[in-house]
């Protein structure tokens, strides 16, 4: 019998910051973050934001930029604001201290397993596009990268990972498997991790057991999801559980330094999650079929 596993890159409730690009996730960050991506805790982090008075005052870019980026350092209208932030911890000292000896650990046992072979067996929650997006000062360019299949948890070998993990599958394993949610699936894959989180590469050897999920995408609406999406702004509660709703690795070169996050892409093209067909529509059938309705 193996082992249980948490992924600890991940673990909620724990760290919280108030820097503005938390907003949307409510200020919610990951140990990842704090602990391996910015170290930020318990030191804290400087940002230097940068502004533009035209943009400020409503008026264009007499450059004709959308935003502030590292061409703009010249210009007589830019200007900086520095803003410093810490991480707080929602555990106590004796807890914090555990928490982090676990999560060293942790670290360890992924370093000891990237880029091994492995056995890996789940049942898939969904299966959605990766996208890739580049932001450049004058324009944005969205590529399809494959796609994943996520489990809420599975078995690597004999250890059962009790979180969520990603399958990366090819456009043409997607066609001829046709996964759906629901589906168990088991292969030969190798163990990799990216910013936190677990993603399979390259599966092979792979056994598909249909168990009556509906297929949610295909390459073709994969396609039209790249050309028409959008990021999605503001809250992400009413986004948890859509279909249309993917996440996108983002590269940003508009910076001094070049910047890597993800953000939640809606392959529909709705930036505003209050504002969403599908949720309305789903909000009015609710209301339909309730008994206060009939009366």
């Amino acid at each position: 019998m193996g082992r249980k596993i948490n992924n600890l890159d991940k673990s909620s409730g724990v760290f919280k910051c108030r820097h503005p690009a938390h907003k949307s996730f409510g200020y919610a960050i990951s140990p990842y973050h704090a602990l391996s991506l910015k170290k930020c805790y318990p030191r804290g982090c400087v940002e230097f934001l940068w502004r533009c008075r035209m943009f400020e005052k409503g008026q264009p870019c007499p450059r004709d930029f959308k935003h502030v980026g590292r061409g703009c350092f010249s210009c007589k209208h830019y200007h900086e604001e520095k803003i410093a932030y810490a991480p707080e911890i929602s555990l106590d000292d004796s807890q914090a201290r555990y928490f982090i000896d676990d999560y060293r650990e942790y670290q360890g046992w992924l370093d000891d397993m990237d880029g091994k072979t492995i056995e890996f067996s789940g049942v898939i929650e969904s299966v959605k596009p990766h996208l890739a997006i580049e932001i450049e000062a004058r324009r944005s360019n969205v590529n399809l990268d494959g796609y994943y299949a996520s489990f809420l948890s599975g078995y690597i070998n004999n250890d059962l990972f009790d979180d969520k993990i990603y399958l990366r599958l090819s456009g043409t394993q997607l066609d001829r498997l046709n996964p759906a949610p629901d589906d168990s699936l088991d292969c030969e894959t190798i163990f990799t991790h990216s910013r936190g989180r677990i993603i399979l590469q390259r599966a092979r050897k792979i056994n598909l057991s249909h168990n009556g999920g509906q297929r949610k995408i295909n390459r073709s609406r994969a396609l039209v999801g790249r050309a028409t999406g959008a990021i999605i702004e503001g809250s992400l509660l009413p986004c948890k559980g859509c279909q249309y709703c993917s996440m996108a690795d983002i590269t940003d070169m508009t910076r001094l330094r070049i910047v890597f996050y993800r953000r939640f892409f809606c392959l529909r093209g709705v930036s505003d999650p209050e504002n969403c067909p599908v949720r309305l529509e789903e909000i009015l059938r609710k209301e339909e079929s309730s008994p206060d309705s009939a009366e």
